[in-house]
């Protein structure tokens, strides 16, 4: 098996790169080519080791702790622009870029398509206290195409299946994260880190 990863933290936080022209839809068609996979999560370049993991968080009033409200989480990533084209697909600090690739020299050759998943602990963590990984969600959609060709979600503590990435395709989208917001819990900074994994047997 051969996996790409990218990392996003998550303080409350979270957050974590392969490339081929414009197109109406964000499942975009490579043409074939040397064997290539590539996954970007926030900030990075095309076709390069990127090390940087990026922060998504968010501050929750006193009197707001547990209330069940909803709260959007911003990002430390400048990630707006598509390392496919240059297309300004995401709006940061709201939204993260997440996307990737999988090139094969022609339409038969290796599998039909890579897996696009996440991995997460089964919470984030202060010391001894914590809150479930699963109280943070995303949306996903990305300027000019409203169809998420990554699924919104929630973390589930675990490891969870995104999408698939047919064989000589580029997909992308960008993630706004929201903190549940459901839990009454101590004051202080909690912190975990979420793992995207793109990986073709």
């Amino acid at each position: 098996m051969i996996a790409v990863r990218g990392a996003v933290g998550a303080g409350l936080l979270l957050l974590g790169g392969l490339v081929a022209a414009p197109a109406s839809a964000w499942v975009l068609t490579l043409t074939p080519g040397p064997k290539q996979l590539f996954l970007m999560v926030g900030v990075g370049t095309p076709s390069a080791n990127n090390a940087a993991i990026n922060t998504v968080s968010v501050s929750v009033p006193a009197a707001s702790v547990g209330n069940g409200a909803s709260l959007a989480m911003t990002s430390d990533s400048t990630q707006s622009a598509s390392p496919y084209d240059g297309y300004p697909v995401c709006n940061p600090p709201g939204q993260v870029y997440v996307g990737g690739s999988y090139r094969q020299p022609n339409a038969g050759a290796g599998a039909a398509s890579a897996t696009l998943q996440v991995s997460t602990p089964a919470a984030l963590t202060n010391g001894i206290d914590t809150i479930p990984f699963a109280q943070i969600g995303w949306t996903s959609t990305a300027n000019g195409d409203t169809t998420a060709d990554i699924p919104a979600g929630n973390f589930n503590g675990g490891t969870l299946f995104l999408a698939n990435f047919a064989r000589n395709t580029f997909v992308e989208n960008c993630f706004s994260y929201s903190y549940a917001n459901s839990a009454v819990v101590a004051a202080g900074t909690f912190t975990g880190r979420a793992v995207f994994t793109l990986a073709v047997p």
